[in-house]
């Protein structure tokens, strides 16, 4: 299965053979993740996997990031394709949006500034419970 790693911290992206997601997890040195949506088409889409606690550790001034899609990643991100059924498939590099790496905190706020990326949020309805850089709650 093919995926592609990015890598905000060395400024590389790389399409890598693996026989699992676990094994390119592994190859970009994460551990526990979460998953999102970088984009759905017709029939395909592109999703991706972080450090569940990326935006928090380390701190913001020592994280690497960078923005896919409209979306703040910290840290490295593992991307793979799926299908209709929601199944694992090749993800080409040629088929990933525009990376754009960021310096550091005040680079990404700039970015949220233009429009470039989303600031990240943990909402209930229309309460913000939190955003980034804040540190992790509770």
């Amino acid at each position: 299965m093919r995926f592609v790693i990015i890598d905000p911290k060395t400024r590389t992206i790389k399409s890598v053979d693996c026989e699992t997601i676990i094994e390119a997890q592994t190859i970009a040195g994460l551990g526990n993740v979460d998953h999102g949506v970088i984009g759905v088409g017709p029939r395909s889409g592109i999703g991706y996997c972080v450090d569940e606690f990326g935006m928090f550790e380390p701190p913001p001034a020592q994280q690497s990031f960078c923005g896919c899609a409209g979306r703040l990643i910290a840290g490295a991100a593992v991307l793979y394709g799926f299908d209709e059924a929601g199944e694992t498939v090749d993800l080409l590099r040629s088929a990933v949006p525009d990376v754009q790496f960021y310096l550091g905190v005040n680079d990404v706020e700039a970015a949220i500034d233009r429009g470039e990326v989303k600031r990240p949020v943990i909402a209930v309805g229309d309460a913000v419970i939190w955003q980034w850089p804040q540190p992790q709650m509770g």
